[in-house]
């Protein structure tokens, strides 16, 4: 298929729609090789929904007051590793990629925060903490190294499952 070239991965809604059936379908595939890949987004799926709870307070805390928002200023996207494990958690996907162009703005940006289930987000929407959040988050020592080592094994979970994917389908 021709796609228009852009930094943004499946930036179409033909392209993100092939995008997700490729994956779905090289999944089904390569179901028994991925088994391990199943557990490792269960466990990441866990982890995120630990540390959700925190989050929320934390943008409850210093959103409402923000005048820089970053859902309004960031350029992301979901990317493979945000795909894999939507596919892999059994999480439906956003129904389109979040940006089209360089320059738009985050399509599930909402006048009260976020569109998106916490889940369906790119990853990057999780563990970035703004500068605000993060003198919250400091306030509690032991939320502070819960929500740091969890996202830290969260990261290295999601490098993994692209790994083993990546070796399964090769």
């Amino acid at each position: 298929m021709t796609a228009p070239l852009s930094a943004i991965p499946w930036n179409t809604p033909a392209l993100w729609c092939e995008a997700n059936a490729s994956l779905a379908d090289a999944l089904r595939t390569h179901w028994s090789a991925l088994a391990g890949n199943h557990r490792q987004a269960r466990q990441a799926r866990r982890l995120l929904e630990s540390i959700f709870p925190r989050m929320d307070i934390l943008c409850e805390q210093a959103c409402p007051a923000c005048t820089d928002v970053c859902c309004q200023r960031a350029w992301v996207w979901a990317d493979f590793r945000d795909l894999l494990f939507f596919h892999l958690a059994g999480i439906p996907p956003p129904e389109r990629q979040l940006l089209s162009q360089p320059g738009d703005h985050c399509r599930y940006a909402g006048p009260d925060g976020c569109r998106l289930e916490r889940l369906q987000r790119p990853f990057v929407c999780t563990w970035y903490l703004c500068p605000a959040q993060m003198r919250h988050l400091r306030q509690t020592p032991a939320e502070m190294k819960k929500v740091s080592e969890s996202l830290q094994l969260i990261k290295r979970l999601r490098r993994e499952m692209e790994a083993s994917f990546i070796e399964a389908v090769a």
